[in-house]
């Protein structure tokens, strides 16, 4: 199996068509992102739950934080899915033609929308428990260990943790990945596309592992990169502006300063989403050829 990150690297960065969905998904769908700035459906909950817990007790506040949690997770990957169909149509459409436009690929599949939501939507919902399942681990295990004198077993544990998350990740991320491009090129229901997308993996089981690795890769490569400029840009920018005589001109260049380099990092994770969905695209319409499915 060929592996695509050349042509998915060029594509993401030189075809500007892609750059819209690719924007969408960046801010809707990428947790590299919410990583960097600290930003997820629980920070929203977070903020209803400190807004209400004064007024209407801690057991409300806490319905109120899974209830904001919950609405903002619905209407990211609502708004990531979008983005993702239309990528995924971009590039599959720009196979065999010119690259259509946002507006062009969403007319051609908004039809299988729903598909391609129930077919992602199963890994999201358990990547989500698995991402938070140490939360819950930690608090048991201050109860049991509140010294931490059992620190090994508690590196195993993490480690455990971590190994579980990673296989996760392989067999059913790529697995709702291909799944996700069946439904949404073929037409096919959730569960068939899941069954087709869990034999395509099986049969190019180690080309997958090659794939998912450079995809891995590329939100690996912007969280080294971001992580700490987010930290280190605002406090050089802080210092530089120290000197100015005028408290809101420091802040007003503060602010400029902040956003536009939050603008540049839009536009990294936009190209990293954009090249993350051609890439996959690219080996499903390969695994796809093989077993004689038809795009439509």
């Amino acid at each position: 199996m060929q592996l695509y990150y050349k042509r998915s690297l060029k594509l993401a960065l030189a075809e500007k068509r892609l750059w819209p969905a690719g924007l969408l998904a960046a801010l809707a769908l990428s947790e590299a992102w919410w990583v960097v700035f600290g930003w997820g459906p629980e920070f929203l909950g977070e903020r209803w739950r400190s807004a209400l817990a004064g007024r209407l007790g801690d057991a409300w506040a806490l319905v109120a934080f899974a209830a904001a949690a919950v609405a903002a997770f619905a209407v990211t990957k609502a708004l990531g899915y979008m983005a993702e169909m239309v990528l995924v149509r971009q590039v599959a459409d720009g196979e065999e033609g010119p690259v259509p436009d946002f507006t062009a690929a969403f007319s051609a599949s908004r039809g299988r929308y729903l598909s391609l939501a129930a077919a992602l939507l199963p890994w999201d919902i358990l990547r989500t428990g698995l991402i938070y399942l140490p939360a819950a681990g930690i608090a048991l295990w201050e109860r049991w260990d509140p010294h931490l004198d059992h620190v090994f077993l508690y590196i195993f544990a993490t480690l455990l943790w971590f190994a579980l998350l990673a296989a996760a990740a392989f067999l059913f991320g790529v697995t709702a990945t291909l799944a996700g491009r069946l439904a949404l090129l073929h037409g096919q229901g959730a569960r068939a596309a899941w069954g087709g997308g869990w034999k395509l993996l099986q049969s190019q089981t180690a080309g997958c592992i090659a794939v998912w690795l450079q995809a891995l890769a590329a939100d690996i490569a912007f969280v080294v990169l971001a992580w700490p400029l987010s930290a280190l840009v605002p406090w050089a920018v802080g210092l530089a502006v120290r000197s100015i005589g005028p408290a809101p001109l420091r802040g007003l260049m503060y602010l400029g300063a902040y956003g536009l380099f939050a603008a540049a990092l839009i536009a990294g994770q936009a190209l990293v989403q954009c090249y993350k969905s051609s890439l996959w695209t690219f080996t499903y319409i390969e695994l796809a050829r093989g077993e004689n499915h038809r795009i439509s």
